[in-house]
């Protein structure tokens, strides 16, 4: 009998500091964090049946588009976006932006407003909820034809963004550990080179760095891009190339 078949080992896949010019996984040991200007972006996911939120925070959303913003210095990662995470018991507010009811973590209401395109300082408030009124609602994904839930994430903190987590288990640890508890895929469409794989719709053959600019773009074509800045911040590289690594399963 052989050791998997005791439970002692389990074959699958997690995600990983993975360096593109190693082409291998990196050790805590083996990455080393330097500055790097990364694309920061809001983007919304709508909801698929806008009569839901209408009916959780009890006012009259007719003519707005439902949405719930995302904050991430990923664009690359959204193709394999499979879910977002709110905080159960945080509070979120309904906030009309434009021709939209966004929702957002009232403790991150003001700061999102004064960064989102075209908000007014003053925008109304239409309503509240907990995020574990929200859990399990079917949002559409920015830019495929594919539906993702709304699911609980005790990882989900108001230090930054809006208080809506882009899940992408193939792409960060506590997207992973969440997709296990929620039975997620891990889908990783980035090949060992940092190039998405062939099928990959919109950036097949695109670096993932050079895809970034295609789905800001894109997204802006959509009308799902509510913002978009150069973000400096401290990023991991490898300690051999000195290069910037990904996480990916």
């Amino acid at each position: 009998m052989c050791s998997s078949d005791l439970g002692h080992l389990n074959k699958g896949f997690k995600p990983v500091h993975w360096c593109m010019d190693c082409g291998s996984a990196l050790a805590e040991a083996e990455v080393e964090y330097q500055d790097k200007t990364s694309p920061a972006v809001d983007v919304a996911f709508d909801l698929v049946d806008p009569s839901a939120l209408q009916a959780i925070c009890g006012q009259d959303l007719e003519g707005l588009r439902p949405s719930i913003p995302i904050w991430t210095t990923t664009p690359w990662t959204l193709p394999a976006n499979l879910a977002v995470c709110l905080h159960p018991e945080l509070e979120y507010s309904v906030v009309r932006v434009g021709d939209r009811a966004l929702v957002v973590a009232e403790a991150l209401r003001e700061s999102v407003l004064a960064r989102l395109d075209g908000a007014e300082p003053a925008a109304s408030v239409l309503g509240s909820c907990s995020g574990a009124d929200l859990d399990k609602l079917a949002l559409q994904h920015p830019f495929y034809d594919r539906q993702v839930p709304v699911l609980m994430g005790e990882h989900v903190t108001v230090e930054a963004g809006t208080g809506a987590v882009h899940t992408a288990p193939g792409h960060g640890l506590d997207d992973f550990l969440i997709g296990q508890v929620n039975g997620l895929e891990v889908l990783n469409p980035v090949g060992g080179n940092g190039v998405f794989v062939p099928g990959t719709p919109l950036v097949e053959g695109l670096h993932v760095f050079k895809a970034n600019d295609v789905i800001v773009d894109h997204m802006r074509v959509l009308g799902v891009l509510l913002h978009v800045d150069d973000y400096g911040h401290s990023y991991p590289h490898c300690w051999r190339h000195k290069t910037p690594v990904i996480f990916r399963a």
